[in-house]
């Protein structure tokens, strides 16, 4: 079975970002980041039917994707925010039992927004780490025909979550034009919980980073007639443009 909307954002944030330090700084600084996130899909259904989906499939099964982020910092002060939006339609054939199939076709419009407001702790040194406070938005709208055994559903259905996060993020130097960043965050509201952890190796190329790493974002949703739990784990890759 195939679901999702997608994701990220922010969260990505998760590429952090790899820069000079921001000390003395008395105007804002802003970064922009494009990245393809390559995730697999792994979550519950609201019948019990845990579902896995490989990027390839993702991919194969995509109408339209979009995913970034933008970065503004001022001193210490940080604004981070960062978007996913995917529009999915696919279907899959699996089983709940021994000898009792499972099969579903589902179209799934999503969109995810991070943002957050953090201060920098390290403002002083090369560097950074970041606590910060935010929210997390997910949009989803899906449509599902389910079958189980000899019975079938209909069912659809919108989803509206809005959550309270907490985190911390941080980039450090590690050699000439490389660092490493790290971003974590736990929340609910809405949701019953939502996560994010990812890392990434930044290389840097003038005003610009090349990042790449892996990335992992969770829900564990409890108010959906479709879904009751979705999860995106896999690599990162994307370029980041300081301005």
């Amino acid at each position: 079975m195939k679901q999702l909307f997608s994701t990220t954002a922010l969260t990505a944030v998760m590429a952090c970002v790899a820069g000079p330090s921001l000390a003395d700084q008395n105007s804002w600084d802003f970064r922009a980041f494009i990245y393809l996130w390559a995730p697999e899909l792994g979550g519950t259904t609201v019948t019990g039917e845990s579902m896995t989906v490989s990027f390839s499939d993702l991919l194969d099964n995509l109408d339209f994707g979009l995913m970034g982020a933008l970065e503004a910092n001022n001193g210490p002060i940080s604004i981070l925010g960062d978007f996913q939006y995917l529009d999915v339609s696919a279907d899959q054939d699996s089983a709940v039992g021994p000898g009792i199939p499972a099969s579903a076709d589902a179209e799934v419009t999503g969109f995810v927004f991070t943002g957050s407001v953090g201060y920098d702790f390290r403002h002083t040194q090369d560097g950074q780490l970041v606590g910060f406070g935010g929210f997390r938005y997910l949009d989803m709208d899906t449509t599902a025909n389910l079958a189980v055994g000899n019975g079938s559903q209909r069912v659809s259905g919108s989803i509206s979550n809005t959550d309270a996060i907490v985190g911390v993020r941080g980039v450090f130097p590690i050699a000439d034009r490389w660092a490493f960043s790290f971003i974590t965050d736990v929340g609910g509201g809405d949701s019953d919980l939502t996560w994010q952890a990812g890392v990434t190796f930044d290389y840097q190329i003038n005003n610009w980073n090349l990042s790449f790493g892996y990335r992992h974002l969770d829900w564990n949703i409890g108010n959906s007639d479709v879904v009751s739990d979705l999860s995106f784990s896999g690599p990162i890759v994307g370029a980041k443009l300081s301005f």
